[in-house]
C-alpha cells in the first residue's frame, strides 16, 4: 500500500486531514474513497494507519486514525549526514534519491576548488529546493521511510570540515587512498566512535568529493581536523556512485543492511 505524506499539524491520535497534492493523489489517482485504508507518515518519523471518512469539495480528505507508531524499521541507528560535492543536475538528483532510500539524514552541497558546476548553477540550486524536496518525498514514500532528510545550504569544504571537528565521526572517501580496504577502516572507526559517544546516538558526517575529486591538500586538512580517510576500491567511481556506495557500506557496518 502506498504511503501518503501528512503534515504533522494535520494528524493526531484520533484524526487526520490530507491536503493538496497528496489528497489529489489519493482520491484522483489511486481512486480511494470513503472507507478506504491509508498508510500515512508525517516526515518526522511518525507512522499512522487511517480510514477515509470524507472527501471534501476543496479536495481535502479527512478520516480517523486507527493505529500509530514511531519509525523504527528503515531508520538508521545513527545520524548519517552526507556532504557531497555539488554535481550537475541529473547526477545530484540521482544521489538525493538513492541516498534517501539508504537512510541518509541530511544533504549538504559541498563547494570545492574542483567543483565543476558553475557559480550561476550554485545560485540556481537555491531555487531548486522545492524540486529537491519533492524528489526526496517520492523516494521516502517508495522505500517506506517515515522521516524526510533535510537539504542544507551549500558550504565551502574548508568551513564544513573545520566546523565538524570533535563532533561525532567524520569520514572522507578519497580515490587516492591506497592500502587498507574500506571494511578494514570503517568497521573499527565506527565501533570506536560508538564507544566514545555512548549512550548518545552516533553522528556520522560523510564527505564525498565533486566530479574532480578532493585534492591532496583537502585530504590533509581533513585528516588534521580529525577525519578518517578511506577508499572505495581500485576503481575511480563517479561522485554520485561513490555517495551511494559509501552510504551503503556505512549502513552495513551500522547493522542496518
Amino acid at each position: 500500500m502506498p504511503q501518503f505524506l501528512v503534515a504533522p499539524e494535520d494528524v493526531g491520535r484520533a484524526a487526520f486531514c490530507l491536503r493538496g497534492p497528496e489528497a489529489f493523489h489519493a482520491v484522483k489517482v489511486m481512486r480511494l474513497g470513503v472507507g478506504a485504508e491509508l498508510d500515512l507518515f508525517d516526515g518526522k518519523g511518525g507512522r499512522f494507519k487511517g480510514v477515509i471518512e470524507a472527501v471534501h469539495a476543496d479536495g481535502s480528505v479527512t478520516g480517523k486514525v486507527t493505529a500509530t507508531s514511531s519509525a523504527g524499521a528503515g531508520r538508521s541507528p545513527a545520524t548519517l549526514n552526507l556532504y557531497l560535492g555539488l554535481l550537475k543536475a541529473s547526477h545530484w538528483d540521482y544521489a538525493l534519491e538513492k541516498c534517501t532510500e539508504l537512510g541518509v539524514s541530511s544533504f549538504t552541497p559541498l563547494l570545492t576548488p574542483r567543483t565543476v558546476v558553475l557559480l550561476h548553477e550554485i545560485e540556481r540550486a537555491k531555487a531548486k529546493a522545492e524540486r529537491w524536496s519533492r524528489l526526496i518525498m517520492a523516494a521516502a514514500k517508495q522505500c517506506g521511510r517515515a522521516d524526510l532528510p533535510a537539504v542544507r545550504d551549500a558550504a565551502q569544504f574548508r568551513d564544513a570540515i573545520r566546523a565538524l571537528k570533535g563532533k561525532g565521526l567524520v569520514l572522507l572517501a578519497w580515490e587516492g587512498m591506497k592500502g587498507a580496504t574500506a571494511g578494514e577502516i570503517l568497521g573499527p572507526a565506527i565501533r570506536g566512535a560508538i564507544l566514545n559517544d555512548a549512550p548518545k546516538p552516533l553522528d556520522v558526517s560523510l564527505f564525498i568529493g565533486p566530479e574532480g575529486g578532493f585534492s591532496e591538500d583537502e585530504v590533509e586538512l581533513a585528516r588534521a581536523e580529525g577525519a578518517v580517510v578511506f577508499g572505495l576500491g581500485p576503481r575511480v567511481l563517479r561522485a554520485e556512485t561513490a555517495a551511494v556506495a559509501a552510504a551503503a557500506l556505512l549502513q552495513y557496518e551500522l547493522g542496518v543492511v
